[in-house]
C-alpha cells in the first residue's frame, strides 16, 4: 500500500514537471522569463524583509518594526508549496542571520557567513510550516485532491470558521516559540537576538517574562504578527469585494497586548515593595584596554598598571566591593611566575591596606592530582572573590563556554580542527552556580561572558539563593560593532526573568546596573540630549574609569514563578505543536487514503 501511495506522489509531480517543461517550451512563450524574474523579485522582497526585520534590534533600534516585520515572509510563503515555503524562508534567514551575527566578522571574516547557514535553518522550518498548516487548518482533504487551483479558490472563496484561525495563529506562534528554545540548545546554543529582543527597552512589556520567561514576549509580538496578516486580508476583501468579516484572531491579539501592558505595568509598581532591604556600595572598573589573543608580558603589565591605577582612586570612596571585568588583566592570577607574583602583591597590597574586598575575572586551574599530566589540568575562565586579608574565598567557573573562543568542538577527537581553528587551548566548563556572600544580606550570583544570554543560568543562581546578579563581560573584542549594545539588551531580560538587580562590569563599555524590572537605573558613561535639557544615561560609551554603583537588595527576595518552574511555558508551546503534529498526519494519512482509493478504482 505504501509503495503504491508514493507511486502516485511520483506519477502527479512527473506530470506537474511535463506539464511546467511544456508550457516553457512553446514557441514564442516567455513563461522562463517571466518566471525568472518573478523569482528575482521574490529574492529581493525576501532579503528585504529579512534587513527590515534586523533594523528592529540593535543598533537601529526601530522597535517598532517588532510588530510587524514577520507580515511579509507570512504573506511571501502561505501560498507556496512546503519545499518552496522552506527554501525562501531559509533565504531570508539568511539574510537576517548574516545581519544579525555580522559583528562575528571583527574575528574572522568568514564567520557571520558560515554560522548563518545553520541560523537560517530555523526561520525555514516555521515558514515550511505556513503553507503546511494553512492546508490542513482550512481546506477539506476533498478539495485538496480537485488540485492547487481548487485549493485556492476555497481558501479565498470560502468562510472560515473563527476557531480555524484562532488555532491556526495559535500554532504558528507555539512553534516559533519552541524553534527559539531550541536555538537555546542546539549545537551548543545561541539565542542571540530573540524576537522579544526587539522590545528590550520596553519595561512595562518585559515584565510577562517573569512568569513565561523570554519566549512569553517573543509569543505576543509573533502573534500579533500573524493576527494582524489575517486581519489586512480581511480588510482588503472588505475593501475589494464588500465581504465582511470580523478578524477575530486581531482582536485576540489586540486583548493578549493589552492583558500584557497592564499587568507589566502594575508589576512595575509593586516591584519595589515594602520589603527588608542591604545596600551595596559596589565599584566598577572599567579600563578600556584593546584585545589581543596571545597577550606578552609587556601588554599583560600593562593592563595590571591600567587596572591598578583606577582602583587605587576607586578605594577612596570606601566602597563594600571592587569588580574588575572578565580576564581584567590577561595573565593568570595564580599562576606561578614572576608577573602573577607581582599581580598578587599589587593586588593583595591594596585590598589589605584599604580593607576592601575585590571580585576579578581571571584565568584560574583546577587541582592537580597525580599522576595527571600537566597539559591536563583544568583551566578556567573565572570569576574571583579575594576578602579584605586578600584571601581567596572562593570562585565561580564559567559554565557555558564559547564554542572557537573558549574551547573548539570536536577537538578532542580531531586534533587537526583544534589545530587548525582553535586558540591554543581549550577551557573547562565549570559545573555548579557559586553565590557569593559579598556582605550581610547581599548574595551575589555569577555570568561571566555570553553566559547573560542563556536564562537557565541566571536561574540557577536564584534558585542557589543570590538575591543579586553580578556579570563580568569583555566586549573588547567588538569594538567596531554593535555587539556591545546587543550584549546588553540580554542582560535585561535576565533581570525581569528572575527579579534580581544586576550589576554589569565591562572592559571598554556597559557598565551599570539593571533594575529587577529590567530598566537601566546607573551607568559608569553619560550623553548629552538636548530634547531632555540634560545628561542620560548612555552605559554603551567606550571609556576608561570607574563608577560607584549604590544597589538596593532586598534579603529574602521570592523566587518568581518562571524562576521555581522554568519553562512551563515553552512546554504548553510543544503540546501545542505536538498536537498540531498529530493533526496534520492523520489529515495526510486520510487524504492518501483516498488517493489510494481512486487509484484502485481506475485500475
Amino acid at each position: 500500500m505504501n509503495k503504491d501511495i508514493q507511486n502516485i506522489d511520483k506519477t502527479a509531480a512527473e506530470l506537474r514537471e511535463t506539464e511546467l517543461e511544456n508550457k516553457a517550451g512553446r514557441v514564442g512563450n516567455e513563461w522562463w522569463e517571466v518566471s525568472m524574474k518573478r523569482t528575482w523579485l521574490r529574492l529581493v522582497l525576501l532579503a528585504g524583509s529579512a534587513l527590515l526585520y534586523a533594523a528592529a534590534f540593535p543598533p537601529l533600534n526601530w522597535s517598532s518594526v517588532g510588530w510587524f516585520g514577520i507580515i511579509p515572509l507570512f504573506w511571501l510563503v502561505k501560498g507556496r508549496t512546503v519545499r518552496q515555503a522552506w527554501f525562501d524562508g531559509f533565504i531570508w534567514g539568511y539574510v537576517w542571520s548574516c545581519t544579525a551575527f555580522f559583528f562575528l566578522r571583527e574575528i574572522e571574516v568568514f564567520v557571520p557567513f558560515a554560522i548563518a547557514f545553520i541560523f537560517a535553518l530555523f526561520p525555514a522550518f516555521w515558514a515550511a510550516s505556513v503553507p503546511l498548516l494553512r492546508r490542513f487548518i482550512f481546506v477539506p482533504v476533498d478539495v485538496q485532491l480537485k488540485g492547487c487551483d481548487a485549493e485556492r479558490d476555497y481558501y479565498n472563496n470560502e468562510k472560515h470558521g473563527h476557531w480555524k484561525k484562532c488555532l491556526f495563529v495559535l500554532v504558528l506562534a507555539a512553534w516559533w516559540c519552541v524553534l527559539e528554545w531550541t536555538r537555546n540548545w542546539l549545537f551548543s546554543g545561541f539565542p542571540w537576538d530573540l524576537l522579544a529582543g526587539t522590545q528590550w527597552k520596553n519595561i512595562a512589556l518585559l515584565q510577562i517574562c517573569e512568569f513565561t520567561g523570554v519566549y512569553g514576549l517573543s509569543f505576543v509580538l509573533i502573534y500579533f504578527n500573524i493576527s494582524l496578516a489575517l486581519a489586512m486580508e480581511i480588510w482588503k476583501n472588505i475593501f475589494m469585494y464588500r465581504k465582511f468579516e470580523r478578524p477575530i484572531p486581531f482582536y485576540v491579539a489586540i486583548a493578549l497586548l493589552a492583558i500584557t501592558f497592564v499587568s507589566g505595568s502594575y508589576s512595575v509598581l509593586r516591584t519595589s515593595g515594602n520589603k527588608e532591604k542591604a545596600t551595596l556600595d559596589a565599584v566598577v572598573i572599567q579600563a578600556d584596554i584593546p584585545q589581543c589573543r596571545m597577550a606578552n608580558d609587556q601588554q599583560a603589565r600593562f593592563a595590571l598598571d591600567e587596572y591598578m591605577s583606577l582602583s587605587e582612586n576607586a578605594v577612596l570612596l570606601k566602597p563594600d566591593l571592587v569588580i574588575w571585568p572578565e580576564t581584567a588583566v590577561p595573565v593568570p592570577y595564580n599562576l606561578a611566575d614572576d608577573l602573577a607574583m607581582e599581580y598578587r602583591s599589587r593586588l593583595g597590597g591594596l585590598i589589605i591596606r584599604n580593607r576592601i574586598p575585590f571580585l576579578i575575572g581571571t584565568i584560574d586551574f583546577g587541582k592537580y592530582i597525580p599522576p595527571m599530566r600537566p597539559q591536563d589540568i583544568p583551566i578556567y575562565n573565572s570569576a574571583i572573590f579575594i576578602d579584605r586579608d586578600a584571601n581567596i574565598v572562593d570562585s565561580y567557573n564559567k559554565i557555558h563556554l564559547v564554542p572557537w573562543g573558549e574551547y573548539t568542538p570536536l577537538g578532542e577527537y580531531y586534533p587537526w580542527i583544534k589545530k587548525k581553528f582553535g586558540m591554543g587551548r581549550s577551557l573547562t566548563p565549570g559545573r555548579r552556580a557559586t553565590i557569593f556572600n559579598i556582605k550581610e544580606n547581599v548574595r551575589a550570583g555569577m555570568n561571566i561572558c555570553f553566559e547573560d544570554v542563556f536564562p537557565e543560568l541566571a536561574r540557577n543562581c536564584a534558585l542557589a539563593g543570590a538575591n543579586l546578579l553580578i556579570i563580568i563581560s569583555n566586549d573588547a573584542w567588538y569594538p567596531k560593532s554593535s555587539e556591545p549594545e546587543q550584549h546588553l539588551a540580554h542582560a535585561v531580560f535576565r533581570a525581569v526573568e528572575i527579579r534580581r538587580p544586576i550589576i554589569r562590569a565591562g572592559n571598554n563599555s556597559g557598565s551599570c546596573v539593571i533594575s529587577p524590572t529590567g530598566a537601566i537605573t546607573q551607568s559608569i558613561s553619560f550623553s548629552s540630549d538636548d530634547k531632555k535639557d540634560g545628561n542620560v544615561l548612555d552605559p554603551l560609551q567606550k571609556i576608561k574609569g570607574f563608577a560607584n554603583f549604590r544597589v538596593e537588595v532586598i534579603a529574602d527576595a521570592p523566587l518568581t514563578f518562571y524562576t521555581k518552574y522554568g519553562n512551563v511555558f515553552i512546554y504548553f508551546c510543544i503540546l501545542v505543536c505536538i498536537g498540531a503534529g498529530t493533526g496534520l498526519l492523520w489529515a495526510w494519512r486520510e487524504k492518501k487514503q483516498k488517493l489510494l482509493e481512486a487509484f484502485e478504482k481506475k485500475q
